[in-house]
């Protein structure tokens, strides 16, 4: 079974990607990300394993204990307001960018992050075509 520490848990969804019992159930609205854990029988450990925050650890079963459950708010896209991932992640995400690299795309969903980069390369590709011609 599964033990969740909900202060370290960031929402990413890493355990649920490599379960191979699909026993890590999450669901997302347009507000939310929620999490929950089955009760395991299984004993492969990769989602603890895998976990970036080591927010999970394998315990004994316990059939009088609730399956864990975390849930999360979804942060808000600062170009277009959609919200998409949770804050605890995005944080994470943005502290392990070096200090040099910009990351204020971080906050962009990936829709705007698409859009803002094919805005640029375009821009640089007719820059680039324009001074050829010169």
């Amino acid at each position: 079974m599964i033990r969740v520490d909900p202060r370290l848990c960031i929402g990413c969804l890493s355990c649920s990607n490599v379960c191979p019992s699909q026993n890590i159930l999450r669901t997302e609205t347009a507000e939310e990300r929620r999490i929950r854990w089955k009760r395991c029988r299984e004993e492969c450990d990769l989602c603890v394993e895998l976990c970036p925050t080591e927010a999970l650890t394998l315990v004994p079963i316990d059939e009088s204990a609730p399956e864990p459950e975390v849930s999360f708010p979804l942060a808000g896209c600062r170009i277009c307001g959609r919200r998409y991932a949770p804050e605890p992640m995005l944080r994470r995400v943005e502290a392990a960018l070096p200090k040099s690299q910009t990351s204020e795309w971080v906050w962009d969903c990936p829709a705007c992050r698409r859009r803002a980069e094919a805005e640029r390369t375009t821009a640089e590709t007719v820059a680039a075509r324009r001074r050829r011609r010169v």
